[in-house]
């Protein structure tokens, strides 16, 4: 299974980025697939639902959403009964020992979004940011919009 990260949602749900039409096509395709048994192939972690909604309400954004609009967009994926991850007992263990393998206070939020990721047996990840993760070699880190 493949986590999605907030900048895909961010860019299929800001009509002014420049990646807003493929982000589009990519969640509208991984949306609709599912494995054998019918479940989703992807999954959201909490913190990207945070994430996604403090981004995309900042009023410094040109295409930024009212505080209701974001969160009816993410509604709108628990709706589609997309798998929601969420912190395990074992997060700020394992965050503190990947936070070892980084050399910048700056990637702290995706040490955490890896440490959940790591927790929840998740492999996969769907970012536009590959570099940023590169260093966990437990996951297979993808850009999807990357042709």
């Amino acid at each position: 299974m493949f986590a999605i990260d907030t900048n895909l949602l961010i860019y299929a749900h800001n009509e002014d980025s420049e990646s807003h039409r493929d982000a589009c096509e990519f969640l509208e395709c991984v949306m609709n697939q599912r494995d054998a048994s019918g479940a989703f192939d992807v999954c959201l972690p909490a913190q990207v639902i945070t994430e996604f909604i403090n981004v995309m309400t900042r009023q410094t954004m040109r295409s930024s959403l009212s505080l209701p609009q974001a969160i009816s967009v993410m509604q709108d994926y628990l709706d589609a009964g997309i798998p929601i991850l969420f912190q395990k007992e074992t997060q700020v263990t394992t965050f503190l020992n990947l936070l070892k393998s980084v050399k910048t206070r700056k990637k702290v939020f995706d040490v955490a979004l890896a440490a959940s990721l790591k927790d929840n047996g998740i492999s996969g990840f769907y970012t536009v940011n590959v570099s940023d993760f590169e260093e966990f070699t437990f996951l297979d880190v993808r850009n999807p919009l990357e042709k």
